[in-house]
């Protein structure tokens, strides 16, 4: 048992996640745009002893709200054919956050103050191509509140709303909680807004045409979410118990294992220790 190196691909930046799918990796990474001596620094890749500069003119750059000029490198790898050139895919975005995959498609999470900006990267067999771009409210908690069924994307966020209360002179915000359903061109098609409002999203997970969703402040809230109706999604029930869940786990079509931590509500205030 001697492994030995057979190629080496090296891409300017930090690592940020990587999908085996098929014979091919992907590794996105990301990287600060920045200029030396007045020019901008792109990206690089390097193979075989030699690198290759992206082009300003590959870089993909979308119309949706600045928020930051980060580098986003998708390559797709063959691991059985070591002959073969790496492909990738550049985005000018702002720092990714979290990040989802499908069988077909990468999803980029770029949280910015109170939304998230999203890509839809195509993979196909090693071939990369930008897709679209979106944006819902809120922000994300992690993977496990992204998910795509049947060509629409499904996504959990936090948001805080603002509100201009008459008896206080200043404005003060509460958080609440979203799930949102877009079609493939990343447009918004089914809402539903303002779960458990004062709270906040602890976890996630989709399965098929259901949404499980945790939400914290005293007591834990585990929702169950019909999305079978893309555009019109319901609560199907709730259940309310002390601590909260950080991670919920589908054992089967009939239970959920849900991983947290034990609480003890205060007496005084609205918080739990």
């Amino acid at each position: 048992v001697n492994p030995v190196p057979k190629n080496e691909i090296t891409v300017d930046g930090q690592y940020f996640s990587s999908r085996m799918i098929g014979d091919y990796v992907y590794v996105v990474v990301r990287k600060t745009a920045s200029l030396i001596e007045g020019e901008v620094a792109l990206q690089k890749i390097y193979s075989e002893g030699a690198y290759r500069i992206i082009p300003a003119t590959d870089i993909y750059y979308s119309n949706i709200a600045d928020c930051g000029y980060i580098f986003t490198t998708i390559v797709a790898v063959n691991v059985f054919e070591d002959e073969q050139e790496p492909n990738d895919e550049t985005v000018l975005s702002g720092w990714a956050t979290n990040i989802y995959v499908s069988l077909e498609n990468i999803y980029l999470a770029i949280g910015y103050g109170d939304q998230t900006f999203l890509h839809r990267i195509h993979i196909e067999n090693g071939e990369i191509s930008i897709a679209a771009d979106g944006v819902v409210p809120g922000t994300v908690l992690n993977q496990f509140s992204m998910d795509e069924d049947e060509s629409y994307f499904r996504i959990a966020t936090t948001s805080r709303m603002i509100s201009l209360a008459e008896e206080l002179p200043r404005r003060f915000s509460q958080l609440q909680n979203n799930v949102y359903i877009l079609n493939m061109d990343l447009n918004t098609v089914g809402r539903m807004e303002n779960i458990a409002p004062g709270e906040s999203i602890h976890s996630a997970r989709f399965m098929e045409n259901l949404c499980y969703l945790v939400t914290f402040r005293k007591v834990d809230p585990f929702f169950v979410i019909d999305l079978s109706d893309p555009y019109s999604p319901q609560i199907l029930g709730e259940l309310k118990v002390t601590g909260y869940s950080d991670y919920l786990h589908l054992y089967d079509e009939n239970h959920v294992i849900g991983v947290g931590k034990e609480t003890i509500s205060a007496e005084l205030g609205d918080f739990s220790w």
